[in-house]
């Protein structure tokens, strides 16, 4: 499958566009809705104040534009249906990818603690004490050179910050 190899951000920006078109539609057939339920509003304006007749001839055409506007905005109902249709199922993939990818990571790190685990396990800690030992006594110049290296290190690394 295409999208695993994908990163996330990759996969939204194709549900953006895929998606686009949809919100088109959509955006036209409110548009559409609007225009029509402005001109149901102009054909009432032009009937207040007019004779019985005009006014029915003004309700009607209202009607129509009502009923138009109706079917307008039930296009861009369904528009919007299968817009969140899409999502849902572009959300479900990421979903189940990070979901995915969460459990490789939780696996290999298991694998790593153990192994590390194992290795801290078998290490002779008395005889690397000895050896130390034995390098100090071999080399001291070295060796308070290098624990001074160290507690500089260190005493800068833990030194408070303003």
């Amino acid at each position: 499958m295409a999208d695993k190899d994908k990163s996330v951000d990759e996969v939204i920006e194709q549900v953006a566009d895929d998606h686009e078109p949809g919100m088109q539609g959509f955006k036209e057939a409110l548009d559409k809705a609007q225009d029509a339920m402005e001109r149901a509003g102009e054909s009432i304006k032009e009937a207040y104040g007019s004779a019985r007749e005009r006014a029915h001839r003004a309700a009607e055409k209202s009607r129509e534009y009502l009923a138009e506007a109706k079917s307008h905005l039930n296009e861009a109902s369904e528009a919007m249906g299968k817009l969140a249709s899409k999502t849902r199922e572009q959300a479900e993939a990421l979903y189940d990818k990070a979901k995915e990818q969460y459990e490789s990571l939780s696996a290999r790190s298991r694998e790593l603690y153990t192994k590390i685990k194992q290795k801290v396990s078998d290490m002779h800690f008395k005889e690397k004490g000895d050896q130390v030992l034995e390098y100090i006594r071999s080399n001291p110049g070295k060796s308070v050179l290098i624990a001074l290296a160290v507690g500089f290190v260190v005493g800068y690394a833990t030194r408070p910050r303003e």
